[in-house]
C-alpha cells in the first residue's frame, strides 16, 4: 500500500542571542569535544541531553505548521483546556510560590497553553478523579509503586490500625523485624535493611559494597535509572571517563564511575579487564526506559565475573522487585545478586526503600551476628547509614500488609497481570502496524512504555490526547498496571491509545498508510495448544508460543 507521509512541521531555531552561554564556560576546541562538551552538563541545561526524569523544557524551538495542522492543534488544545480548566487555573495560581519540575515538563512555546499537570483530588482502585470531576483510568500508578491499585482495603485497614496505635518515630517498631524477615523470605536474601526511598537504598548499597570490597570504582550502564543521588546521575565519554549528567552536580562525583553500554560484549571485556578495581557493578536488570531488552546471558556472565573478582553485583529492583515476580528478576532469570535494592510496590503507597543481600555484605551495616550470654562481639567494620524516618510506622504497616498478601497469593498474582499486559501490548502494536503508525508499546511484566520509531515534532501529543480520553498518563514515562485494573480498564486504555494515534495521523502529526487486508485468524482455534496471535517484524499476523529458554519471549509457529 502507498505510504501517506505526515506533512512535516519545520523546526525554526531562536536567534543565537536568546540562548546565552555562561561566561565561565569556555568554548571547547574541536579535538576536545568528547570530554569538554560532555562536561558542560554539570554547568548548564541541554534539553538534547536531558537525563532521567529531569524536566524537558524547550524554550526556543518553534515549528511552522501547515494550515491544517494549525487548525487541528488549536481544536485539540481548546478541547483539552475545556475539559480541565481548574487544573490549569491551579497551576497558574501556584506557579509563583511552588517550584515543581514536573509542572513544566514538556514545555514548548507552541503548546504552552496545555503544559500543566492534571490535579487529582481522589483515587480508588484503578481510577482517579481530578478537580474538574473527570474520571481517569490510571496508567501511571504512582510511577510503579502501586500493584494492587489505590487504597485496597487490606492496606487501608492496616494503616488505620497503625494510625490509631501511633506514629512514634525513633523507637524500634514491632513490625520492623517481621517486614525484614518477609523481604528475605520472598527474595531469597539473607538479611534486609529498611529506609525511605529507592534512591536511599541505592546509596546504602554502594556504601556497603565499597566498605566490604575496599575498592572505589562503580560500574553503571547507559539507559539505567538509579534515582537522584549525584553519583548515578552520570554520563560516560568515549575515553571511558564520566561526567555529571545534570547541572549542579560536582564533576568529581563521577571520578570513580565507569559508564558502559548495557549487555554488549565490549562492556563485558572492559569489566573483565578492570575487575580488580571494581567495588560494584550496579545493574537495572530490565531497564524501565527499555523494558523489552533482557540480556539474561550477559547477566549470568556478569555474575560469574564479579564473583571471581570479589566485586559486588548489585541489582536495582526498585521497579521490578515484587512487581515482575515475588523474587524479582533474580528469580525470573536465575541470577542471584550480592545486594539488591527495593522500593515502590513493597510500600503499598507509603514511602519506603529496602536493601537486601548476602550476609557478608549486609553485616557492614551493623557489625554482623553476635549473641547474648557469651563472649561474641560484632566483627565486621560498619559504614554509615541512618535517617530520621527509617522504619516509619505507617510504611511498616503498609509493607507488612503488602508482603502478607503476596505470600498468600503466590506467584500467580504477578503471572496473571503480566499476561494481561502482554495481550494489551500485542493488540496496540498490531493496530499501529496496520495503520502504518511509527509507534509501539514495549513491555516487561506489567511495565510498559510507548516508543516512537521515527521523530516527528508533535508526536508527544499522543499523551495529552490520551488524557483527554480519560487515561491518566504522563508524557514519555513508563507506565504500570495493577491487579485492580479489570477488563474494562484495559479496554479503555487500548481504545484511547488507538483513537489518539488516529487523531495524530488525521491531524498530520504522524504518518500513516492505506489499510491493507488483514488475514482473519481465530484466536479460539490456535494451531498448537497455548499459541497466541502476534505480529511478525513486518507487521503481519502470526501465531506465537512461549519460548521455554527465554522468559517473556515468544517464537513464531510455522
Amino acid at each position: 500500500p502507498a505510504a501517506t507521509p505526515a506533512p512535516a512541521p519545520v523546526a525554526v531555531s531562536a536567534p543565537a542571542e536568546s540562548r546565552p552561554v555562561p561566561a565561565s564556560v569556555p568554548v571547547a576546541a574541536a579535538g576536545d569535544a568528547d570530554e569538554d562538551v560532555a562536561a558542560l552538563a554539570h554547568t548548564r541545561y541541554d534539553i538534547k541531553k536531558a537525563f532521567g526524569a529531569i524536566a524537558r523544557i524547550d524554550s526556543n524551538g518553534q515549528l511552522v505548521l501547515s494550515d491544517g495542522q494549525r487548525s487541528a492543534l488549536d481544536a485539540f488544545m481548546a478541547r483539552y483546556i475545556a475539559r480541565s480548566p481548574k487544573s490549569k487555573a491551579y497551576t497558574a495560581r501556584h506557579r509563583p510560590h511552588m517550584a515543581d519540575p514536573r509542572v513544566v515538563n514538556g514545555f514548548r512555546p507552541l503548546t504552552k497553553e496545555i503544559v500543566y499537570q492534571i490535579v487529582i483530588e481522589r483515587s480508588r482502585g484503578s481510577k482517579m478523579w481530578d478537580i474538574d470531576g473527570n474520571e481517569y483510568v490510571d496508567a501511571l500508578n504512582g510511577f510503579g509503586m502501586s500493584l494492587f491499585g489505590w487504597q485496597p482495603d487490606f492496606i487501608m485497614d492496616a494503616v488505620r490500625r497503625q494510625l490509631d496505635q501511633g506514629i512514634d518515630i525513633g523507637p524500634q517498631h514491632p513490625l520492623a523485624g517481621e517486614v525484614s524477615e518477609m523481604i528475605c523470605e520472598l527474595t531469597g536474601h539473607d538479611r534486609a535493611a529498611l529506609c525511605n526511598t529507592g534512591s536511599e537504598a541505592v546509596l546504602g548499597a554502594l556504601r556497603i559494597a565499597r566498605t566490604v570490597t575496599g575498592r572505589e570504582t562503580l560500574v553503571v550502564f547507559n539507559g539505567s535509572y538509579h534515582g537522584i543521588i549525584d553519583e548515578v546521575i552520570v554520563r560516560g565519554t568515549r575515553k571511558l571517563t564520566s561526567v555529571p549528567a545534570a547541572p549542579g552536580i560536582l564533576r568529581n562525583t563521577a571520578e570513580h564511575v565507569l559508564v558502559l553500554d548495557y549487555g554488549t560484549p565490549e562492556a563485558m571485556r572492559i569489566i573483565r579487564e578492570r575487575a580488580h578495581e571494581i567495588a560494584a557493578v550496579l545493574v537495572e536488570p530490565v531497564q524501565s526506559r527499555r523494558p523489552d531488552f533482557r540480556p539474561v546471558a550477559f547477566l549470568k556472565e556478569l555474575r560469574e565475573v564479579t564473583a571471581e573478582a570479589g566485586a559486588a553485583l548489585i541489582f536495582d529492583e526498585v521497579i521490578t522487585g515484587f512487581r515482575a515476580h515475588p523474587g524479582g528478576t533474580q528469580a525470573m532469570f536465575g541470577v542471584k545478586a550480592d545486594i539488591a535494592t527495593y522500593g515502590k510496590v513493597v510500600g503499598g503507597g507509603q514511602p519506603i526503600g529496602a536493601i537486601a543481600g548476602k550476609r557478608e555484605f549486609m553485616d557492614a551495616l551493623d557489625g554482623g551476628q553476635w549473641e547474648y550470654g557469651d563472649d561474641s562481639v560484632p566483627t565486621v567494620g560498619v559504614t554509615y547509614f541512618a535517617g530520621t524516618f527509617v522504619r516509619h510506622p505507617m510504611a511498616l504497616a503498609a509493607a507488612h500488609a503488602v508482603l502478607t498478601e503476596m505470600k498468600r497469593q503466590g506467584g500467580a498474582l504477578q503471572e496473571g497481570l503480566n499476561a494481561r499486559v502482554t495481550a494489551m501490548a500485542e493488540e496496540i502494536n498490531a493496530f499501529c502496524a496496520s495503520r502504518g503508525a511509527p509507534v509501539e508499546v514495549r513491555h516487561f511484566a506489567s511495565v510498559w512504555k510507548t516508543f516512537f520509531l521515527e521523530d516527528h515534532p508533535l508526536q508527544d501529543l499522543l499523551f495529552p490526547m490520551m488524557r483527554s480520553r480519560g487515561i491518566h498518563i504522563l508524557d514519555n514515562f513508563p507506565c504500570f498496571l495493577t491487579t485492580a485494573h479489570d477488563d474494562a480498564d484495559f479496554r479503555a486504555i487500548i481504545e484511547a491509545f488507538k483513537a489518539s494515534v488516529v487523531e495524530l495521523q488525521e491531524s498530520g502529526f504522524l504518518p500513516g498508510k492505506a489499510a491493507s487486508p488483514i488475514p482473519v485468524m481465530d484466536a479460539s482455534a490456535p494451531p498448537v495448544p497455548g499459541a497466541r496471535i502476534g505480529r511478525d517484524p513486518e507487521g503481519r499476523p502470526a501465531w506465537y508460543v512461549a519460548d521455554p529458554d527465554r522468559p517473556d519471549q515468544y517464537v513464531k509457529v510455522g
